[in-house]
Parts: C-alpha cells; structure tokens; sequence
C-alpha cells in the first residue's frame, strides 16, 4: 500500500465553520432580501456536504491503493463518464455522438495527463492515485467543457448553414470542405475553454 503524503493540509472545524457561516449569510441575505432562494440554498448545501463525504472516502481508499490496473481502470472509468456527460450537455445529437466524445476524451486526456505525470510531476511509482487521479480530474473537467462547447456551436453552424452546406456538397465538395468552415468556428472557442 501507498502511504499517504505527510504534506496533506488538515482542515480545521474552525475552517468547516467558517465555511458553513459563508453559506448562512447567503441563505440569510436571500431570507432578507425575499429572493425565494433560502431553501434551495440550504438543500444545495446539504448535497454539496454529503457528496463531498462521498467523495473523500472514496479518495482516501483509492490514495491507499497500489495497483497500477486498478489506478487506470479508475482514471478509464472517469473519461468515459466525462465523455457521456459532455454529450448530455449538449442540445442536439447525431449518430456516433457518444462513441465520438468518449473517443476525444480518452484520447486527449490520456494524452495530456501522460505527458504531465511523465514528463514534469513523474511520481513514485508513474500512477500514484495522489497524482494522477486529482490531475486526471482536472484535466477531463476542461476537457469536458471543451468538447461540449464544441458539439454545441458545430451542431449549431450545420443547423444555420445548412443551405451553404447543402449546396457545397451539391457542387461536388467532400464533406470536409463543405463544413471546413463550420469545424474552425466550432473549434475557436472551445480551445479557449482548454487553455
């Protein structure tokens, strides 16, 4: 088994209080104010709490493990719900949608990920979970985001140029051409998500 790190940061009840404080001014400001929100704020706390819990006893049976297939296993697993979840994000839907985002993102994040645990953090052993998993997990939130951003707005310029693509195609186009310029504006602002 992996020890734990000795260099983890403690979080005091003074801490957990202050936090729980910042939370009440909101709920009371809503109260005040007659926003309507108090209630959903409490019950969104509530959640955050316990899926927070959750999350922290998961992590630390996971932090102690020492299985290199059960580390990746656990990292394929995340990419494949980051892939499912950029397609739910999105309005509109074609066939091979999910087959094509879990591809980007397994791809793309194994990528990423590989490159930052090899090449510049390079742990003890490579898939220590204390590393990698935390990375794995930021690096497939922006990833996340930027595929379903650029599902979105490619989705978005076939639907509104339809006519110019249509006719493209038409007039002998391959399809690439035809949506070339579709691609790079969908592509634009969803890089700038990643960077």
């Amino acid at each position: 088994m992996t020890p734990l790190s000795s260099g983890a940061l403690t979080i005091s009840d003074g801490h957990l209080a202050l936090s729980a404080l910042l939370v009440m001014v909101n709920v009371g400001l809503s109260a005040a104010l007659r926003l309507g929100l108090a209630r959903s704020l409490l019950v969104a706390s509530l959640r955050m709490v316990v899926q927070l819990l959750l999350v922290g006893f998961v992590l630390e049976w996971l932090f102690r493990q020492d299985s290199a297939p059960l580390i990746v296993l656990v990292g394929a697993a995340m990419a494949m719900i980051a892939g499912v979840a950029a397609v739910q994000r999105t309005r509109r839907r074609f066939a091979g949608i999910y087959l094509n985002s879990l591809l980007s993102v397994m791809a793309s994040s194994a990528l990423v990920t590989g490159l930052a645990v090899t090449g510049l953090i390079q742990p003890q052993p490579w898939y220590n979970p204390q590393y990698l998993i935390p990375l794995l997990g930021m690096v497939l939130g922006n990833t996340l985001n930027g595929i379903s951003l650029g599902l979105d707005r490619f989705m978005d310029g076939l639907r509104n140029g339809r006519d110019r693509v249509e006719t493209d195609l038409a007039l002998g186009a391959t399809r690439w051409e035809a949506c070339q310029e579709v691609v790079r504006d969908s592509i634009r602002p969803a890089s700038q998500v990643l960077v």
